[in-house]
Order: C-alpha cells, then sequence, then structure tokens
C-alpha cells in the first residue's frame, strides 16, 4: 500500500511543497513501513524560510512574555491533538 499523505513545509505562514518537488520516505521503525512522505528540502527551501522568520521577527519582537505563551502554548497544543495523524 502506497501512502496518500505529503507532508509540507511550513514558510511564511503557508503549507508549501519543497521547490524542488522531492520527497523522502517517512518510515514506521515498528513495521519498517512508508507511512508518509516529508519534505527533501534543500537550500531554496532554508532561504525562503529564513527570509520569512526575518521578516516576522520585527512583529514577533513587539510581543509581549505572555502573549507569545499563548500562541507557543496554542502550537503544543494542536500537535499534541494531532499526534496520531
Amino acid at each position: 500500500m502506497r501512502p496518500d499523505k505529503y507532508i509540507k513545509n511550513y514558510i511564511d505562514g503557508a503549507l508549501v511543497p519543497p521547490q524542488s518537488g522531492k520527497y523522502l520516505d517517512n518510515v514506521n521503525p515498528a513495521t519498517g513501513k512508508v507511512y508518509s512522505w516529508i519534505p527533501d528540502s534543500d537550500a531554496d527551501d532554508v532561504e525562503r524560510a529564513v527570509a520569512a522568520a526575518k521578516k516576522a521577527f520585527p512583529e514577533w519582537s513587539r510581543c509581549g512574555v505572555e502573549r507569545r505563551f499563548r500562541i507557543l502554548s496554542r502550537i503544543a497544543d494542536i500537535i499534541e491533538q494531532n499526534l496520531d495523524e
């Protein structure tokens, strides 16, 4: 069975495929089976991500500690809710 799930990069507020269009097998070590594909990101993807981070930094640095905590806690909650996917 071939997996149908392609994981994407999160860059500049969007889920995007790798620039190269290449993916790597994401293997379940318990079964040895491929259950999804992950981006085979390269320097172009990293450059896009770094540029997006630099663009976002001024606004993020103006956020207070409590707001940052709420945002990061919400992200952690979403990740935990989707661990089985």
